[in-house]
């Protein structure tokens, strides 16, 4: 009967096993989940939210065919949407049925410039008929796809999520399928333990001798005549004792006088010459021991396994059993917990200012070397792109010519992007040199639409001494304010013309007391005590020297610090006039001054316009009394010249 169930067991158990190992092969459902578009799209953009893209949990797998390039692009939505502007395009999502539907969104359908490139996106990837893009898009970002210029985007798009199947009965499977291959070999060992305890060794029993057949026994030993051999099993020792005493003892004692541990004594007694013989039953006794021991490990050990293997099915994931997976409530929408969330989003991040500042280098270096205005305008704009032109100009005629200040090659020491979701955007940073005896130089940089990268408009260099004020960091950003803002202690757009009084007019200006003496090395360079100095050396004797100033066209820019005040970057142009004061004397031109102006002498004399660039340290408007603005950088450069009429 324990066989039977033995049996009956194991194939209930290989029954159960095999279902339960076919809900993971045979049976399994498909490994992915794939959306496939179901329409071919009518813009030239198809945009796929960060929502669609989390339909389904784990890493996307984005799939695009179609005939020709093909271009996808992962950046933060807003910038998506900033770029695609009043364009028709299409917007994908995820229905019900795990299909990509599109809501084609109507618009301008002028041709879309190339949407490679941009500085906003956080991944690119391009293809030539086929595209695959994995990445694990959080919600907040989105993909925008593209395919040959003025043409519809492709129509075969797909997403494709890993599924991790659920597959409840697996594990009561498994587990009841070990239960029974326990049971089957607990059976099996009940059965064989039974089985060797019947077919055990059948010894006959003998009965005693009587007291005749011993005496008959003791003459035949007295008369020399062998005992009959015969094995004597271990039971029977002492009554083979008992009758070898009695044929040893002398004639005509009775054997009843023998004591009843006469026969005991004599069969325990050893031979002589076999003085191992009585550690032999001990040595029998230690090997039925161990060989017991190692066979109830082994029968414990087969019937572990199957118990082991139950327990560990226990800590299997939640698919595996029945209601393993229950659904999230649902909860209230998500309330912002940190400050950066708060906030509008930085323009940039890190990562993106790292490729903008390469790009620009890079840029930059190659115009030099080309002398080409048209190279520097993909990342100069302003005054920066002004004064590389006018340097261009005139080192095209003389190449001994100094080479405008490059762009820092150094690391990044400090980043503050705007806070914003609109156009223009800025960020400045702080940018040190690998030469550690050159100042660092504070870049601005702006993006004047979705569309186009970010230009250096302004870059000075940080005055020595001069400790800059404490600004947010990189993942907050700051704010800009308008020019007119109430906020800080003198209005933007007054403050460029302002200083540029002082410049001229010094402690006679009526905003002299706006401006920090203190520490201005611009001032005491140009200033007017510098101007006068001009005035009375010898070259200058027989001319006459005019300065006038007027303000740039490029509108201040300016981020908000920490304690509200502002980083305030802007730019004026200065000219100096130069005219004989008697006839017959002639005004030499600086070097490049005449290449502009097209003369080396003159005896009308020369005007040569410098463009000063200046960054300002602007307190905010609660500042205590006597707080004073500061100039924290600045850098000069000459834009232009001509002969006087």
């Amino acid at each position: 009967m324990r066989y039977i169930l033995a049996a009956v067991s194991l194939v209930i158990s290989l029954v159960l096993l095999g279902l339960g190992i076919g809900q993971r092969t045979i049976w399994a459902p498909p490994e992915t989940i794939v959306a496939q578009l179901q329409e071919p799209p009518e813009s030239q953009v198809v945009v796929i939210p960060g929502e669609a893209m989390n339909a389904h949990d784990g890493v996307q797998t984005l799939t695009v065919e179609g005939d020709g390039p093909i271009t996808a692009v992962v950046g933060r939505a807003h910038d998506v949407e900033g770029w695609v502007g009043e364009s028709a395009h299409a917007i994908a999502s995820v229905d019900e049925t795990d299909a990509l539907v599109l809501d084609e969104q109507r618009g301008d359908e002028e041709p879309l410039p190339a949407i490679a490139g941009s500085d906003m996106w956080i991944e690119e990837a391009q293809g030539e008929g086929s595209l695959e893009l994995t990445i694990d898009l959080p919600v907040g970002f989105a993909v925008a796809i593209t395919g040959a210029p003025g043409e519809a985007a492709p129509a075969a798009i797909g997403v494709a999520w890993p599924f991790d199947a659920k597959t409840p009965l697996f594990g009561p499977l498994i587990t009841a399928g070990l239960v029974f291959l326990a049971l089957a070999l607990l059976f099996l060992l009940l059965a064989l333990r039974h089985h060797r305890r019947r077919r055990g060794p059948q010894r006959r029993s003998h009965r005693e001798l009587s007291r005749a057949e011993r005496r008959a026994l003791r003459r035949e030993a007295q008369q020399g005549l062998p005992l009959p051999a015969k094995p004597i099993s271990p039971s029977r020792a002492g009554e083979q004792g008992a009758i070898e005493a009695d044929a040893s003892a002398p004639a005509g004692e009775d054997a009843a006088s023998a004591t009843p541990s006469e026969p005991d004594a004599a069969a325990s007694a050893p031979e002589p010459g076999t003085a191992s013989a009585p550690d032999a039953p001990g040595r029998e006794s230690g090997t039925r021991e161990r060989r017991g021991t190692r066979s109830r490990r082994s029968r414990f050990g087969l019937v572990a396994l199957p118990v082991v293997a139950i327990v560990g099915l226990t800590g299997c994931g939640p698919q595996y059993w029945p209601g393993g997976e229950s659904e999230a409530a649902p909860t209230d929408a998500p309330t912002p917990s940190t400050l950066e969330e708060t906030l509008p989003p930085v323009a940039l991040t890190e990562n993106q200012f790292d490729r903008v500042l390469e790009s620009t280098r890079e840029t930059v270096a190659e115009a030099d070397a080309a002398l080409d205005a048209a190279i520097a305008e993909r990342r100069l704009a302003g005054p920066m792109l002004e004064a590389r032109r006018t340097n261009y100009q005139v080192r095209a005629q003389n190449a001994e010519l100094a080479e405008a200040p490059g762009i820092p090659d150094g690391d990044v020491e400090l980043l503050l992007p705007q806070q914003t979701e609109v156009w223009p955007r800025s960020v400045m940073a702080v940018v040190g040199w690998q030469d550690g005896a050159q100042a660092q130089s504070a870049l601005m940089f702006q993006q004047p639409d979705a569309r186009s990268n970010y230009r250096l408009v302004y870059m000075t260099t940080l005055a020595s001494g001069v400790q800059l004020p404490a600004v947010a960091s990189p993942t907050i950003g700051a704010a800009s304010l308008p020019g007119d803002t109430p906020l800080l202690l003198h209005q933007p757009n007054e403050i460029t013309g302002a200083y540029a009084d002082v410049i001229l007019n010094g402690t006679d200006s009526q905003y002299n007391a706006w401006f920090r003496e203190e520490g201005d090395a611009l001032r005491a360079e140009i200033g007017r005590p510098a101007k006068d100095a001009m005035r009375a050396l010898p070259e200058f004797e027989l001319s006459n020297l005019e300065w006038s100033v007027a303000e740039d066209e490029q509108a201040p820019m300016l981020l908000v610090t920490n304690e509200g005040g502002a980083l305030l970057a802007t730019s004026f142009l200065e000219t100096q006039r130069t005219t004989p004061t008697e006839s017959g004397v002639e005004i030499e031109a600086q070097a490049g001054a005449g290449i502009l102006a097209g003369v080396q002498q003159s005896d009308t004399g020369i005007e040569t316009t410098y463009q000063i660039q200046v960054l300002f340290s602007v307190p905010p408007a609660d500042a205590p009394e006597g707080t004073q603005i500061q100039v924290v950088g600045y850098s000069q450069s000459l834009v232009s010249a001509r002969e006087v009429q």
